[in-house]
């Protein structure tokens, strides 16, 4: 998924959103700018058809509290 100048550093880039290992994330194509989406909901099929919702947790990115902190 593609949005248009909608680059929150340059105002002109292309925004994607994307996942990895470590989560969703957003980036422009133009600047590089890159940012962790920490409230995303996933939904899931089960066997039977029915969608499940899966939260994902606190990310990488600062939001919750850290055991280490």
């Amino acid at each position: 998924m593609l949005r248009p100048k909608s680059c929150p550093r340059c105002k002109t880039g292309d925004v994607g959103v994307d996942r990895d290992h470590h989560g969703w994330y957003e980036f422009c194509i133009q600047c590089g700018y890159l940012r962790d989406l920490v409230g995303v909901v996933e939904l899931e099929l089960k066997p039977s058809g029915q969608a499940r919702e899966r939260r994902r947790g606190p990310g990488i990115s600062g939001e919750g509290k850290s055991k280490y902190a």
